[in-house]
């Protein structure tokens, strides 16, 4: 749905997306340090499978638990960082951009 600017009429419009792309960094920094500070368990479950293969297989189920901890909060908080900030765009910031005067501003939904 294209969207006309109220200060010269262009429909030169664009969204900004400022809350989806800084909730998404916000998120992703969050989830990965949540996901890296709960890979101790991550890493003792891979511990606890490798120890089939011996010292390696342990060494190796380790370091994949945990960075499969940090990818995946990772991924998470970025998910629900850019739905959060989804949010904001259509609540609450100037989300539109006019590429004609330069002018922000609101729709209501």
């Amino acid at each position: 749905m294209s969207h006309s600017c109220p200060a010269c009429s262009s429909m030169q419009v664009i969204t900004r997306n400022v809350g989806r792309k800084v909730g998404g960094i916000t998120g992703g920094v969050a989830g990965t340090a949540s996901g890296v500070a709960g890979a101790t368990s991550g890493a003792q479950a891979g511990f606890i499978a490798g120890a089939a293969g011996g010292p390696v297989g342990m060494a190796l189920g380790g370091i994949a638990g945990a960075l499969f901890g940090g990818l995946i909060g990772g991924t998470t908080g970025s998910i629900a960082g850019a739905n959060i900030g989804k949010v904001i765009d259509d609540r609450v910031l100037d989300n539109f951009e006019c590429q004609n005067c330069g002018h922000s501003f609101h729709v209501d939904q």
